[in-house]
């Protein structure tokens, strides 16, 4: 063990002084090349490839080799645990494979609709149709205008590689935080992130999902002990997409006066950001735009929610629909799930009731599906949204059939590729909903048999692998 930890070490710092050689080489031609022959000469030793951008390029390259350094300098670091070692290279890794996807893409479509309401807002005119966001975003795009496109895309596209590594690190501590063993945590997230559709595609359009779920996990867990910071987050996320106002639900209930005043003041700080400048025009446009979500959107097979499939079914057999009949056909269905989310919490569903947050863990689950089911609009990329409640219902499973359900749900949800084939591709609609019925059905504190039984395992090698020698064997002569 002690000889295997030597060469670990001798490993690293070799691996760690090769790197830093051949940054510093890199760096020094780069110098020299510039000196010689300005920026010019850049252009003079690099090309463009097919169907590929040169900074864009430079830019893959450059986070990929700093990723790699900086991985290598956390394992220099003295006393880091051997789960955080490897929680630290896997996350490595899933930077790299996606970076390498991004590098093969020149077109993200939804950042245009960034750009022309960034423009509405700076010329005083209405938002576009098709932004349906809170006026922060556009209100915050306003000094990237002056740099034109290129800025809004560079600095979309860093800000969601940045988010993917967040996402990582926090959805592996949400679930250590509802009591998922550290090592299965890791190789749980692994698995999940490593083939997405959902991440692929907000990703590709350069969508906000990354950032609000980030926000919403991140509320989850800051709760209790940082109150204040679990209010601004949430009301960050709210303000960046309007649906997380629906997570806020518990935290009204048992998050405390301290966090309810911090919420509503990060609220109206947020929204005061826009209102200094602009006024509240911006955000009667913002109403304006989703009270007309239906006449900016028409009908997308792709685009799963329950406004989409009731309209897509009324056009094949000739009727009209208006929105009080998807509504009747809506409300009863979110009331089911938000009736699942207060059984979750009667019944301490995820976490046990000797939690001081026990309530709002227990309930935000669901309220996340209810989050992204009240949607009138559900594109591939929002079901990122449900990411905690899928892994979470690993927990719970304890028979065949429910495993079959699960796994149909998750590989609709998460694996099968982007389509349009009425109704086939409404799958995305199915897969939430088969997750809401899980949640009622094993609604019991218990948690599922192969749950208990991995976790106990990996409890025990943890101990017999990591404590000394003799504490080891004192654990193993314990009776039972």
């Amino acid at each position: 063990m002690n000889c295997s930890k030597y060469q670990f070490d001798a490993f690293i710092a070799g691996a760690w002084r090769l790197w830093a050689a051949i940054t510093t080489l890199f760096a020094l031609c780069c110098f020299t090349l510039y000196l010689n022959s300005g920026w010019e000469g850049f252009f003079l030793f690099s090309q463009t490839g097919p169907l590929s951008i040169r900074e864009q390029t430079f830019a893959c390259v450059a986070i990929c080799w700093l990723t790699l350094g900086g991985a290598i300098l956390s394992l220099l670091k003295s006393g880091l645990k051997p789960e955080r070692c490897v929680a630290v290279l896997i996350s490595a890794l899933i930077l790299f494979l996606y970076v390498n996807i991004l590098r093969e893409r020149i077109q993200y479509g939804d950042v245009d609709d960034y750009v022309r309401a960034a423009a509405d807002l700076q010329s005083g005119t209405p938002f576009h149709a098709r932004y349906l966001y809170p006026p922060l975003l556009a209100t915050i795009c306003q000094p990237l205008l002056h740099w034109g496109k290129p800025a809004f895309v560079g600095t979309f596209w860093f800000a969601n590689i940045i988010s993917l590594v967040a996402f990582f690190w926090l959805l592996k501590a949400a679930l250590v935080r509802y009591g998922f063993e550290r090592w299965l945590s890791l190789v749980v997230v692994f698995l999940f992130m490593v083939v997405n559709v959902p991440i692929l595609r907000t990703l590709g359009y350069m969508q906000m999902n990354l950032h609000v779920t980030n926000l919403i996990l991140l509320s989850i867990l800051l709760f209790p002990r940082y109150r204040i910071s679990s209010a601004l987050s949430l009301a960050l996320a709210a303000h960046l997409k309007a649906s997380p106002l629906i997570i806020a639900l518990p935290f009204f209930w048992a998050g405390g006066r301290k966090w309810i005043l911090s919420f509503l003041v990060g609220m109206l700080a947020f929204a005061g950001v826009t209102v200094m400048f602009y006024g509240w025009a911006p955000f009667a446009d913002f109403l304006n735009n989703a009270h007309n979500i239906y006449n900016a959107n028409g009908i997308n097979f792709r685009e799963n929610s329950l406004d989409s499939f009731i309209r897509s079914t009324a056009i094949f057999w000739g009727a009209d629909v208006t929105k009080a009949a998807i509504m009747l056909f809506k409300i009863p269905v979110l009331l089911l799930i938000f009736l699942t989310a207060m059984r979750n919490s009667t019944h301490s569903t995820f976490l046990k009731p000797r939690e001081d947050d026990a309530f709002i863990l227990n309930t935000v689950p669901a309220l996340l599906v209810l989050m992204l089911l009240a949607s009138p609009l559900v594109w591939e990329h929002h079901p990122l949204f449900v990411a905690l409640p899928f892994l979470l219902m690993l927990k719970k499973l304890n028979n065949a059939s429910a495993w079959v359900l699960y796994c149909f749900a998750y590989v609709l949800e998460f694996l099968i590729p982007t389509f349009d084939f009425y109704p086939w591709s409404f799958g995305r609609l199915v897969s939430p909903l088969i997750l809401a019925y899980l949640m009622f059905k094993f609604r019991r504190s218990e948690d599922g048999d192969l749950f208990t039984d991995l976790q106990e395992y990996l409890k025990n090698c943890s101990c017999r692998r990591f404590v000394a020698p003799q504490a080891a064997a004192d654990v193993s002569q314990k009776p039972g």
